[in-house]
């Protein structure tokens, strides 16, 4: 197991616990997403982990470290890397210099190239567009390049916060493809997503989350069966 949230009690400052004895799991070369409604926590999960909440109870341990209380450089320097929804790339610089700035714990230039080479292997658009502005880019690119960013630093688990949000159905497809091929290549997955359907498509897992709590979990193909995910995260009618 790479990443494990043991009865996680979290919130913001001073206000009420966002989420409340939350328990999940992430295992080497595996995809899982965390589906529910506005509101339920999803996204606090992710920052949990990612050092930016208030845990108030409860471990988070990656690999056989408890990094439950560290901060967020220390945690990305630990290998979890993290794209957040929106202003998660630099519109002035580069696609190159953006992926330039995700490497910002490196030194060493040759392996900044070999990082640089990688992404681009991952996103052949990329390579072609990497001396304009990325803020000139598509959506769908843009949100490659923040992609790209978390993967210069070559983390053990990447979190993605609705990596779909704003795309094109075709440009979404494209997005989850790439998705899958990261985690084929060796890097553990944990994703929120407001597509529900097809995230847990590709999905070897899901959580269900609603109020705050787990409602639900299990392999992706049984909670797209699951008749209660169906009629309300799926569009499904009973």
């Amino acid at each position: 197991m790479i990443l494990e949230i043991k009865s996680l009690t979290a919130g913001y400052g001073s206000g009420p616990s966002i989420l409340q004895n939350i328990n999940l799991c992430l295992h080497e070369n595996e995809i899982v997403t965390i589906i529910g409604p506005n509101g339920a926590g999803k996204s606090t999960i992710l920052k949990s982990i990612f050092g930016l909440t208030d845990v108030r109870a409860g471990k988070i341990i990656h690999g056989s470290r408890d990094i439950t209380h560290l901060k967020t450089d220390q945690i990305i320097r630990s290998g979890i890397a993290m794209v957040t929804q929106g202003k998660n790339i630099f519109p002035d610089l580069t696609v190159e210099e953006n992926l330039e700035m995700g490497a910002f714990t490196r030194r060493d230039t040759s392996e900044i190239q070999k990082r640089k080479q990688e992404v681009f292997s991952f996103f052949p658009v990329l390579e072609k567009f990497k001396s304009k502005k990325t803020g000139i880019l598509s959506g769908g690119e843009r949100q490659m390049v923040a992609i790209g960013m978390s993967l210069m630093l070559a983390p053990e688990v990447l979190m993605l916060d609705e990596p779909s949000i704003g795309l094109a159905p075709k440009v979404m497809q494209e997005v989850f493809s790439k998705i899958q091929e990261i985690k084929n290549a060796g890097t553990a997955i944990l994703m929120v997503e407001q597509n529900a359907a097809k995230a847990l498509e590709i999905s070897d897992r899901g959580y269900v989350l609603e109020l705050g709590k787990n409602a639900l979990e299990g392999s992706g193909k049984n909670l797209l069966k699951n008749p209660r995910v169906g009629e309300l995260y799926l569009g499904k009618s009973k």
